[in-house]
């Protein structure tokens, strides 16, 4: 999924200045950038770089120059209000089992730190299997993995309430592969943390 820039908008309606309007494009976590364009009736600016930014001046477009540190000043209330962006984590289980894979129990305590970082949260847990076994098969050792993951994050002091589960068999393959294929990338628990 891809994410999209976020941009500032100021509207500064009473101010010594006449400045109507401020946009600014902040980066993304990976420092890439979406992009915004501003119009006045008559000319555009296109702002397409981290940290660009444009303003509406006596109801003209125009570029400015502005920099982090601005920016913080300007917005540092909005910016310190934002909620944290959503995280997904994969995690791998061994061979028709619900016992993780030695890596993925290292993996663990990142999806751990990420929901305690949060004030407020929710996290849903899908296992899923190879094609290996029957559906039905499948079907309950997706769901021991799924409650595997949320026992151990209660058991960790995560709220019961805030913890989805599910288990999806092999319906919904990371690797297409025929029936009756032990294939590693497919035995996992997917996580995503609100």
């Amino acid at each position: 999924m891809r994410r999209i820039s976020l941009v500032l908008a100021l509207l500064l309606l009473a101010s010594c200045s006449s400045r109507q309007s401020l946009f600014v494009v902040l980066p993304n976590p990976d420092g890439s950038s979406g992009a915004v364009t501003i119009e006045d009736g008559q000319k555009s600016v296109v702002l397409d770089q981290p940290y660009a930014a444009g303003e509406v001046r006596g109801g003209a477009a125009a570029p400015v120059k502005i920099d982090q540190a601005q920016v913080q000043q300007i917005f540092g209330n909005a910016l310190a209000a934002q909620p944290i962006l959503p995280s997904h984590f994969v995690l791998y289980f061994e061979r028709d089992s619900d016992t993780l894979t030695p890596e993925s129990q290292r993996q663990y305590q990142g999806v751990f730190e990420d929901i305690k970082r949060r004030n407020v949260y929710e996290v849903e847990v899908i296992g899923h299997t190879d094609t290996m076994g029957t559906q039905a098969h499948n079907q309950r050792l997706s769901m021991s993995r799924a409650e595997m993951i949320r026992d151990r994050l209660v058991h960790d002091g995560i709220s019961p309430k805030s913890i989805s589960v599910a288990g999806r068999g092999s319906l919904d393959l990371a690797v297409r592969t025929a029936d009756q294929v032990a294939e590693p990338r497919n035995r996992r628990v997917e996580i995503t943390v609100r």
